[in-house]
């Protein structure tokens, strides 16, 4: 198995949340929960469905659609990444499932299954991580039967708090400058992490052939105060397993003594600071 491959179980049961607060993390897994809860509803689960779950990771998505359909059906666990499966089957074992769950080690956007397949595909911050989204869509469309529902949650990072938003011009040296390195990291086309917004994601569908197109914002926020330290922990930390941290982002446009300057001014000038960061996501449903 490949290092990148081991990284994803890993990056998701320990790394991704791992510069957070006792309270940020409490907060961050009820928040999952109600994604999980959202894009479900969204996909208007009947009895019986085939259910894929695309990027399943852990199976957040998979498992609570094999609750709602109370085993009847088809729930189907599907990632890249065996890892990622083998977890999903070990979980499944654990609660005792024995009947109408499965799991597919396939990429998203070339699926191992056959056409008019499934009844729902359902999906969350699978997109994020993938360049070519379009090809995607294109390929869930080709699952999907007639009428069926692709239902999924993507975060819009460009959108997310700067932060240049929570520091004074005074208190970082070069500020301009490293607020356009910021706004450039953070619409980078050729970074599937920043390359879309829920516009670009609605022409996709549209072009593939996807009707009744729902597009629901949400942005959560949340207050708190900094421990300076912590700091450099938001720019050393992958946003996904074999990226590149926030910090060597940075490292394309300044050599790395001035990164550090940066970071002890932004250390500085938000420890014990109390400040607000909102980040932005959308649930979109289509049908086919």
């Amino acid at each position: 198995m490949s290092q990148v491959v081991k990284n994803w179980t890993d990056w998701l049961n320990n790394t991704r949340f791992s510069s957070f607060s006792e309270e940020q993390r409490a907060q961050t897994f009820g928040w999952l929960f109600s994604v999980r809860d959202r894009v479900l509803a969204n996909a208007k689960l009947n009895s019986g469905n085939v259910v894929v779950d695309i990027g399943t990771g852990t199976g957040l998505l998979a498992f609570g659609a094999y609750d709602i359909l109370h085993g009847s059906g088809l729930v189907i666990a599907s990632d890249k990444f065996s890892d990622c499966t083998d977890e999903c089957r070990q979980i499944a074992q654990a609660i005792g499932i024995k009947s109408g769950f499965e799991t597919l080690v396939s990429p998203a956007d070339k699926l191992d299954l056959p056409d008019c397949y499934a009844d729902r595909i359902v999906m969350r911050s699978v997109l994020v991580h993938i360049l070519d989204k379009e090809a995607c869509i294109k390929e869930f469309f080709r699952v999907l039967k007639p009428g069926g529902i692709l239902s999924f949650f993507e975060p819009i990072m460009s959108s997310n708090t700067k932060y240049s938003d929570l520091v004074r011009p005074e208190e970082i040296t070069d500020y301009e400058k490293f607020k356009d390195i910021e706004y450039d990291i953070t619409h980078d086309k050729s970074d599937p992490i920043t390359n879309f917004d829920e516009i670009e994601l609605k022409g996709m569908l549209e072009k593939t052939g996807f009707s009744d197109i729902n597009i629901d914002e949400d942005i959560i926020s949340s207050t708190y105060v900094v421990d300076g330290e912590s700091v450099p922990q938001w720019f050393n930390s992958q946003p996904s397993p074999g990226s590149l941290s926030l910090k060597e982002r940075f490292l394309k446009y300044v050599p790395e003594n001035v990164f550090d300057r940066y970071l002890l001014e932004l250390k500085k000038a938000l420890h014990g600071r109390e400040i607000t960061v909102s980040t932005r996501s959308v649930y979109i449903s289509a049908v086919k």
